[in-house]
């Protein structure tokens, strides 16, 4: 096996001094590590990816994998899945005929050599680093040896790296529900709208909000009104395995519909309020109502518009109840 030259071992070790730097600010060793990565293997992307139940996270991104934040991917059809579940490195020469690799996908963000790293703690898998180029036959042994000298660096520097996984899934998950929390939405809404706006397909924004849920806290108490939510969180998690779901409020909620157009997507939205109607309250007055828009747009546009269809549906609600 080639190993690391001069100049990759003393960034290596440059690196490691940043890390201590750095004060172990989850976010900053990312960034710093997905970024070396890249450097270091002449690659075009540089990716950490993180494990969140049977899904692979992208969490940092850097170089063309920029746009891609948020992305999440299957396990069993990726190879970061794959490195995770082997606890060992991965390399596909050519991801075209790969079979252990989603081909179309590869295709779609301009991986045609990948190379994943998983990084290990203490026999624990909590995260992987991914470099991938357009080329094919891009990665050398040497590279392979790089990127394990440092992902062991960045293992080495994690007093607390058993709690890595547990960290990063409570900063972006909502702890009542287990749906996305308002930071990922807000993280999530911009890259959707890049990848629609790269690709040139529709993407819509469903804004829900619960009917009665005041009334329900007031009435039957705060433990019922958790019940509801987490019945609720259920029913937009099952709706679409394609879509993502958030509680971004108290009783509010996001559904981001990337590939489908405004007519599609409040045809799901009613059927969604329609299911969150039949959830059993025993003073059955749970609903919801929702607004939908579609894009792309940026960000805030493309939420006023959905929270405007929103306000107004809540509207029309409050007239016919009167």
């Amino acid at each position: 096996m080639s190993e690391p030259s001069g100049k990759h071992l003393r960034a290596i070790i440059q690196t490691q001094t940043e890390i201590a730097a750095s004060d172990l600010d989850l976010d900053v060793v990312m960034e710093l590590i997905a970024s070396r990565g890249q450097e270091l293997t002449r690659a075009t992307a540089g990716v950490i990816e993180l494990a969140d139940g049977d899904e692979m996270v992208y969490w940092t991104t850097t170089g063309e994998a920029t746009p891609f934040l948020g992305v999440r991917l299957k396990m069993e059809s990726s190879l970061s899945g794959l490195c995770v579940a082997e606890g060992r490195v991965l390399r596909s020469d050519d991801t075209d005929t790969d079979p252990r690799v989603d081909s179309e996908a590869c295709q779609r963000v301009n991986a045609r050599s990948m190379l994943c790293v998983p990084l290990i703690h203490h026999d624990e898998t909590v995260g992987v680093l991914k470099v991938y180029a357009p080329d094919p036959h891009h990665f050398s042994e040497g590279d392979v040896e790089t990127l394990e000298l440092l992902s062991g660096v960045v293992a080495a520097h994690m007093s607390h790296a058993s709690l890595f996984a547990a960290e990063a899934h409570v900063g972006r998950h909502d702890a009542l529900t287990g749906l996305l929390n308002r930071r990922a939405y807000e993280e999530r809404l911009p890259v959707e709208i890049s990848r629609a706006s790269r690709f040139g397909g529709p993407l819509s924004l469903c804004l829900f909000d619960l009917d009665g849920f005041k009334k329900i806290n007031d009435t039957l108490g705060h433990p019922a009104g958790d019940r509801a939510l987490q019945q609720v969180a259920a029913l937009i998690d099952e709706s679409r395995h394609t879509d993502d779901g958030f509680r971004i409020g108290g009783g509010e909620f996001a559904i981001l519909m990337p590939q489908t157009e405004r007519e599609d997507a409040e045809l799901a939205a009613a059927r969604l309020c329609k299911a969150i109607g039949e959830i059993g309250m025993s003073d059955g007055s749970l609903g919801a109502s929702f607004g939908v828009a579609e894009g792309p747009t940026d960000p805030t546009a493309l939420h006023a518009m959905a929270d405007e269809r929103l306000l107004a549906a809540k509207d029309r609600l409050h007239r016919r109840s009167r």
